[in-house]
């Protein structure tokens, strides 16, 4: 296994499919089970969902896609990753549209 210091950072724009709004919804629970273990091994450390603009309160977003900081050492495994989530399994996001870009974070403030 390649060290720690072998591996780096993807940023990860991944879109949704269209009409998936309320399915995305509903598997959310199941997502953020299935990201503990990434979160926990350090191979995903910044997610979350993109908007069409941000909803006013109370209002349901209209999701876009999802968007992730991922670490690893291709970005093959980085589309391993993606692709094994819920959300590209239960047909949410548009895996075959997502973009996996080289990344070098300058500054990561922790969510308060």
């Amino acid at each position: 296994m390649a060290s720690a210091s072998t591996k780096k950072e993807f940023l990860c724009i991944v879109p949704d499919k269209p009409g998936v709004g309320a399915k995305r919804i509903e598997i959310r629970p199941s997502h953020l089970t299935g990201l503990k273990p990434l979160l926990e091994s350090g191979s995903v450390v910044a997610g979350g969902a993109m908007f069409e603009e941000h909803p006013a309160e109370g209002q349901t977003p209209n999701f876009k896609g999802s968007m992730i900081i991922a670490v690893a050492n291709s970005a093959a495994e980085v589309k391993e990753i993606i692709s094994n989530d819920i959300y590209a399994k239960e047909g949410v996001w548009d895996v075959e549209n997502a973009q996996i870009i080289p990344f070098k974070s300058a500054v990561r403030l922790p969510i308060a």
